[in-house]
């Protein structure tokens, strides 16, 4: 904070300073001209004071006084004695020609002349150009900043879009070049969080089936012996394996991101689609809400398609004997649609049922078979097509999942 503050003082302090001399030194060398019967009276005063040596030779209508007679600033009575002609002003603006004879002590007034112009406009340019030229020097001090803020505007989308490989070229002209290192050596700390718990879930994912697979020929050889207890335990390893399948589809779907192909598709045949899978495996009513023919969505349609499916098997699962499914449609967004005639979700849990592993007691419970993924790869999904996903109370009562998707991505 002090060094920002400085920093800006120093730069703003130095910019107004270099910027008034400047702008006074312009103004008086190449701006400013006095009227022309001025610069005459001035020329022929300087003649005046060059010819006549003594007070006698002055022509009587001459005005002449002692220097003391009049009060004079340091400055003008440094320049009388040195040899000048000053130029000041009466009441009414009058331009007054003094100066001093070879005596030193004679001072000759010539005037009153034509009262000096206003040059408003070349005045009014030189505060602009002058404004404009402090806003340069503060770009030049702020590009330093704005490329480190740029830059970690930069590293926090690559990690929010699972890019883990961040690098930041850092400053040491920037006033938070120490934050920019220590939010770089965060960053690179969480990418590796990331990234180990990435390749852990895989890991451990793909190593335990071995073991599942010599429990499930060991529980085969047992089954003709004990075959309650083998029934059982084979239950737990089928239940064991659909949990390291859906931990397998979670973790690919986390590094699934970088490869995304946003494509434009007919999402009222990909809903089709899905929906005859469902009928296969349902005997419940479904009822379609698709007032189109054809509905055009640029997204990705694999894991559009998973999303889909995954609130699809969720009515499945949940409701008793009717599923909703609809599609509708604004300008800018399409909403999907998929309800049910199960226990509802409280409105308490909403936030909750999205998240990995989670699962409600009462209508969301492990006996049903699920595992707390489903949701959470749907939210996942449409998170990365920049839309948001809704829970509200069906026609029936239970749980009507609203998909919001913007149309182009």
């Amino acid at each position: 904070m002090i060094r920002l503050l400085v920093s800006l003082y120093f730069v703003v302090f130095v910019s107004i300073i270099a910027i008034n001399q400047g702008s006074e030194f312009i103004w008086q060398h190449w701006v400013y001209q006095a009227p022309d019967d001025l610069r005459h009276a001035k020329q022929v005063a300087k003649s005046l004071q060059a010819s006549v040596s003594e007070p006698a030779h002055l022509a009587s209508s001459i005005q002449r006084y002692s220097i003391d007679e009049i009060a004079w600033l340091v400055e003008q009575r440094e320049q009388l004695l040195q040899g000048d002609v000053i130029t000041t002003y009466t009441e009414r603006n009058d331009a007054l020609l003094s100066f001093l004879l070879k005596d030193n002590a004679t001072l000759v007034q010539l005037g009153p002349f034509q009262p000096a112009e206003q040059v408003l406009l070349p005045k009014y340019l030189l505060k602009l150009c002058s404004f404009l030229l402090l806003a340069v020097l503060l770009m030049f001090w702020l590009r330093p900043l704005w490329r480190d803020l740029m830059q970690l505007k930069y590293v926090t989308e690559q990690l929010s879009k699972g890019q883990l490989d961040i690098s930041i070229a850092r400053s040491r002209f920037s006033a938070i070049a120490t934050l920019t290192s220590q939010f770089h050596t965060m960053a690179t700390k969480v990418a590796n969080l990331m990234s180990n718990q990435k390749h852990l879930v895989n890991a451990v994912s793909h190593e335990l089936r071995t073991p599942l697979a010599r429990l499930k020929f060991a529980l085969a050889m047992l089954e003709k012996q004990a075959p309650e207890p083998v029934y059982q335990m084979s239950q737990d390893v089928l239940e064991m394996e659909v949990l390291i399948d859906e931990m397998l589809s979670y973790a690919r779907l986390e590094m699934a991101q970088s490869t995304l192909q946003f494509e434009p598709f007919d999402i009222v045949a990909l809903l089709n689609e899905q929906m005859k899978k469902l009928q296969r495996i349902t005997k419940k009513q479904i009822e379609l809400d698709c007032p189109f023919s054809q509905l055009s969505l640029v997204a990705e349609r694999h894991y559009i398609a998973r999303a889909l499916q995954n609130l699809m098997v969720n009515a499945h699962k949940y409701g008793q004997e009717n599923i909703y499914i609809g599609v509708k449609a604004t300008q800018s967004h399409i909403m999907l649609l998929v309800g049910d005639d199960g226990k509802g979700i409280d409105e308490k849990e909403h936030a909750k049922v999205f998240e990995p592993f989670s699962r409600l007691e009462k209508s969301r419970n492990k006996s049903s078979g699920g595992f707390g993924l489903g949701l959470a790869i749907v939210a996942k999904i449409v998170a990365w097509h920049g839309g948001q996903c809704e829970i509200q109370t069906s026609q029936w009562g239970g749980a009507l999942f609203v998909i919001y998707l913007p149309r182009s991505h």
